[in-house]
This record gives structure tokens, C-alpha cells and sequence, in this order.
């Protein structure tokens, strides 16, 4: 069964409120999950398919802005820079798995899946890093993909802003798709790619205009513990959601 970039909605708040990272239901759809009331409004800044020649410069940038981040990376490139990752986590960054080389996951067999994930946790480990979660290349995923991650201790985890500052590379394009107009709603797990440089240009700016709408930067992992307290906290909220069974209704209050 292919379930692809929109076709498996995580049931929101079961998830956010289970009590450890080993989630029952399947994927950490944050395009979903920054929908529901009362979770988190802190923001995540995501890069993938770093390092890359433009990632130490961002690495100053969010020095300089006092802005965590969580870098989705592919093994290939952790072999050409690995001083960039041990950099990463020193600064006190979030470094997380996106497969050795980046291809769609989908038309692999179960072997080269798994050496794809595990390879790249092998390197990651060396340095120091400690995975908790999957990024598929493209976003693209299946339910056997879901418990391969899941047998290699890993959550598949998508993204609720896209910049697709690999189709547009114009500052102002990348900008308007990730800063909204409103005063509110800034909030999310925003993706972009360290291997652009006009990301890294506007990325000062980027940050400055998401912290003045109230954003507070985090990792990943922050954002989902933030999130799972604040539903914990929160009244009963009954929420339709997907899953690769069909469709539930869950209700996120622990009482």
C-alpha cells in the first residue's frame, strides 16, 4: 500500500499524548498536526540533504540568531563533511536521518531500504548523534517503510511549510512561501535545504520575521514534547483523522 506525501494523516493528539517516541500511529504529519488547538506554537527549522558547502555559513547565521534547528541528513554527504555534523550537535542542533543517498524509498527493495536507514544511522552514531526520526526523501513513504523506521527505532516525520527552495530560487519567492501575512499562524516544522544558497542568504530574515510573530525556535523533538504536554494540558478535543487502517476519531484528553 502507497501512502506518498499526503496520503497518511498522523490521528493527532493519540500520538502527541503517548507517553514515549515509540508512536502507535504512523507518521508525524506536522501539515496535520499544526491544525489542532492547543499544541505547540513554537516553530521548528528544518534543512535536508545536508551538510553541504553552504552549511557552515547557516551554522554561523543561527549562532548569531540563538536559533535551534534540525538537520535531515543523507549519509553520502555526512562522509564528505562529517566535521559539519559533529558541528551541529556542539552547537546544540537536532541531527536526524534522511537516507544514505537520497532516493525514493518507494522503489527500493526491503534490503536496499534498509541499508539506505541503517547506514546512515551507523555514521551518524559515530559522531556522536542520536536519531530519533526518518525523513523520507520527497516525502515519499509506504506502510512497510513506516515499520522499517520503526524496527530501527526511527518516527517517519514530514513538515507542516515547504519553501521548495529547491524549485524557487528567488529570496523573495522563498520568503513569501514561508512568512505569512497574518500576525498569527506562524507556527510549525518548516523544511528547507541547506545545499541553497539563497536559503542560507534569507535566512536571517526569515528568522527575524517568524520571532517577531511569536515564534520561539526549537528542534523537532522540542516540538512534539512541547506538543504532547500542551495536549495533555488541554481540554477534550475530538479530532478526525488517517491513518493506513481508514479513518478514527481520537480524543486527546488523558481522563
Amino acid at each position: 500500500m502507497t501512502l506518498g506525501r499526503h496520503g497518511c494523516v498522523l490521528a493527532v493528539a493519540a500520538a502527541l499524548a503517548a507517553p514515549a517516541l515509540a508512536i502507535e500511529l504512523p507518521v508525524l504529519d506536522f501539515n496535520a498536526i499544526v491544525r489542532a488547538e492547543g499544541l505547540s506554537p513554537d516553530c521548528a527549522l528544518t534543512f535536508d540533504d545536508g551538510p553541504a558547502s553552504h552549511t557552515a555559513e547557516l551554522l554561523d547565521v543561527l549562532a548569531a540568531k540563538s536559533a535551534k534547528a534540525t538537520f535531515f541528513v543523507v549519509g553520502v554527504n555526512i562522509r564528505r563533511f562529517p566535521h559539519l555534523v559533529r558541528r551541529m550537535i556542539a552547537d546544540g542542533h537536532e541531527v536526524e536521518n534522511h537516507s544514505y543517498d537520497h532516493p525514493d524509498m518507494l522503489h527500493l527493495s526491503e534490503a536496499e531500504r534498509r541499508r539506505e536507514i541503517l547506514d546512515t544511522q551507523a555514521l551518524l552514531e559515530s559522531l556522536g548523534a542520536k536519531p530519533h526520526f526518518f525523513r523520507p526523501p520527497y516525502g515519499a513513504y509506504d506502510v512497510a517503510l513506516i515499520d522499517e523506521a520503526r524496527r530501527d527505532g526511527l518516527t517517519v516525520v514530514l513538515w507542516s511549510h515547504d519553501s521548495e527552495d529547491w524549485r524557487y530560487h528567488t529570496i523573495a519567492t522563498i520568503e513569501g512561501r514561508i512568512v505569512p501575512p497574518a500576525t498569527h499562524g506562524a507556527h510549525g516544522v518548516f523544511l528547507f535545504h541547506d545545499l541553497q544558497p539563497d536559503t542560507v542568504t534569507i535566512m536571517p530574515a526569515i528568522i527575524d520575521e517568524l520571532r517577531a510573530k511569536g515564534c520561539r525556535f526549537v528542534t523537532v523533538l522540542e516540538w512534539v514534547e512541547d506538543s504532547r504536554a500542551a495536549a495533555r494540558a488541554a481540554p477534550a478535543v475530538r479530532i478526525k483523522a488517517t491513518t493506513p487502517k481508514g479513518w478514527l476519531t481520537v480524543d486527546p484528553s488523558p481522563n
